[in-house]
């Protein structure tokens, strides 16, 4: 008796392949053109996250991240459970309210800790998740085998600037997107038991979960109109894990307060922030997305235009998309937060809407059947029609020039007079990555008779909220007044909030005693380029010194008791800098000057 009866059909075509044979298979081909889009997106990812040596971009929130994933690091290699957060005591975010949203994507920092410095592990962390999450998006499309996958690859990788440029920064929201890409696929696939550890994880990575429940709504909306039944489960399940990763977290239940805190000032109608917030959360003009947004703006139109049911059904996988990213597009223009999220997602519509719309109309026999007779069929390829000729070479071409457009939208161009800035210019145009360093270095330092230059736990009262990650990186022997989010402050002491935003825009004369009793802060740090108001209203009043200044950074000492205001030496000669703005406030003097000039006595007058 033949043994090889036994055995399945499958295994006896793997036994007969070879390398050669493998290679032509369409398995083959799909590895290739995956290998080929991860090495792709890795390219671009390291390209840009190396046109600065800091942790990028565009504020400093990577090295608050990165401190404190080598914070956790340190506890836990010394047998330690999560260490105190004390560097923030008036705020939210106090040693006793402390939760950490992030504490998944902290975790997962960890291990570039081991290998490589603070900055550069951030650094390489951010290619790592930034290129895997990219990858993710291009993984669906051929997963699901989306025809012209380089043609919808090109696309992705010029989606928007926006997108590669957050892509760069060092936060969490790549593997927002990867579990994003990883709960729609078991949708998809009606895996729905995994959502629930799925979602588990997302809730303990960041606060953007309801993103994954969302999901699950719209695919039971989907699945009850086409099906004509409820389907419960991706609904349960990822309620499930939702409740699970709140109740059974190590920051409960401070992490439902600080959730609760995020929902109430982030997300309101239009931009009526009680509190000014970083730029990103403030909404894109209809112009701005037109222009920031063209790939992703022409990959929506298209998805629209070929949306396409059938016989009163509608195509499940497109119709997914259309509900997804037309949520995320709305909330465009709410935010400028989602630029990370509505881009991608915009190509994968794009891709699925055409796949369902091209699809074929006659009944094709089940994936499984046709794999089980495929050694019997026979292989001929039929010749290609004019039609599928001309497909061929419109994808092409579009191809060609998605890719012209992937690399001005990277490197931009800068020749024959035209000026078109990439993500490379936007990134490479950050604030060097030693900023603050020198100024930290003298707070923890020790003056010449060996005593603390400023006293270990002082209270340093920061001007400005957005500089707490850098402060927090170089210095943690000292607290701070407020950062990460002015809301934090304002949620917690608002009549604080607003007195700190008084003193800092120099409308207090004699802010001395007030930060000392008010904030409990004996020190005061700022920009050397901002605050300069406030700055001189503390030395003239006679309350404060300067003991610590370079061309970065100013720290000032609140004395006890009111002396004589310093005294200014006249005879220091401005800098190339200064002298530039007093040359350019002389010339605007002098122009205000002849335009309220009498008109010549000789002239009559105009009437």
């Amino acid at each position: 008796m033949d043994e090889n009866l036994d055995i399945p059909i499958e295994d006896q075509e793997k036994k007969k392949l070879g390398w050669k044979e493998f290679l032509e298979t369409d398995r083959a081909v799909r590895i290739t053109y995956l290998t080929f889009g991860l090495l792709a997106a890795a390219m671009v990812m390291i390209f840009l996250q190396t046109r600065t040596d800091a942790i990028c971009c565009g504020d400093w929130d990577g090295y608050y991240h990165i401190k404190w994933s080598s914070l956790l690091w340190e506890n836990f290699s010394q047998g330690k459970w999560l260490p105190t957060f004390e560097w923030l005591p008036l705020t939210v975010l106090n040693p006793q309210s402390y939760a950490d949203h992030h504490f998944l994507f902290h975790l997962l920092q960890i291990p570039f800790t081991w290998f490589f410095d603070l900055e550069t592990a951030a650094k390489v962390s951010t290619i790592f998740y930034g290129t895997l999450a990219i990858f993710s998006v291009y993984w669906l499309m051929v997963r699901y085998e989306v025809k012209y996958h380089l043609v919808w690859f090109a696309a992705l990788m010029c989606c928007a600037n926006a997108f590669f440029y957050r892509m760069n920064m060092a936060k969490a929201p790549p593997l927002t997107i990867i579990i994003t890409v990883i709960g729609i696929h078991l949708l998809f696939q009606r895996k729905y038991v995994w959502l629930a550890p799925l979602m588990f994880a997302f809730v303990w990575t960041y606060s953007l979960f309801p993103l994954l429940w969302g999901a699950a709504l719209i695919w039971t909306i989907i699945i009850a109109w086409n099906e004509r039944r409820f389907e419960w489960r991706p609904l349960a399940y990822t309620t499930l894990g939702l409740v699970l990763g709140n109740l059974i977290n190590p920051y409960f239940p401070q992490n439902i307060m600080l959730f609760y805190e995020h929902l109430m000032e982030k997300f309101k109608i239009a931009s009526d922030f009680a509190v000014a917030v970083g730029g990103e959360w403030y909404s894109y003009s209809a112009q701005e997305i037109l222009t920031d947004f063209p790939i992703a703006i022409l990959a929506m139109v298209i998805g629209y235009i070929l949306f396409v049911p059938r016989n009163g059904k509608l195509p499940e996988k497109a119709t997914f998309f259309l509900a997804f990213v037309s949520f995320l597009c709305a909330w465009q223009f709410k935010s400028k937060r989602f630029a990370e999220y509505f881009p991608p997602f915009a190509i994968l519509f794009a891709a699925f809407s055409w796949q369902a719309y091209f699809a074929p109309k006659a009944v094709e026999l089940p994936d499984e059947f046709r794999r089980d007779i495929d050694p019997y069929l026979d292989k001929g390829d039929a010749p290609k029609t004019r039609a599928e000729k001309w497909k061929e070479g419109a994808a092409w071409v579009i191809g060609c020039v998605l890719f012209v457009v992937v690399m001005l939208n990277v490197v931009g161009f800068h020749r024959f007079g035209i000026e078109l800035n990439g993500v490379a210019d936007s990134i490479r145009s950050n604030e060097p990555a030693d900023k603050y360093r020198r100024a930290m270095e003298f707070a923890t330092g020790l003056d010449d008779s060996g005593a603390e230059n400023i006293p270990k736990d002082e209270l340093i009262f920061n001007a400005n909220w957005d500089d707490f990650p850098k402060l927090f990186y170089y210095d943690t022997k000292h607290r701070y007044v407020y950062g990460l989010d002015p809301n934090y402050l304002y949620s917690e002491h608002p009549d604080l909030y607003k007195l700190l935003k008084d003193i800092t825009e120099g409308k207090v004369d004699d802010p001395g005693p007030q930060i000392r009793e008010k904030f409990g802060a004996k020190y005061v740090f700022t920009d050397a380029k901002e605050n300069t108001d406030m700055v001189a209203k503390l030395l003239d009043s006679g309350w404060a010194d300067i003991i610590y200044e370079d061309d970065e950074a100013r720290i000032l000492e609140i004395r006890d008791e009111k002396a004589a205001p310093p005294d200014i030496d006249d005879t220091t000669p401005p800098t190339p800098e200064e002298q530039k703005e007093l040359d350019q406030e002389e010339q605007n003097d002098a122009a205000k000057a002849n335009a309220n000039a009498d008109p010549d006595e000789d002239e009559g007058d105009d009437q």
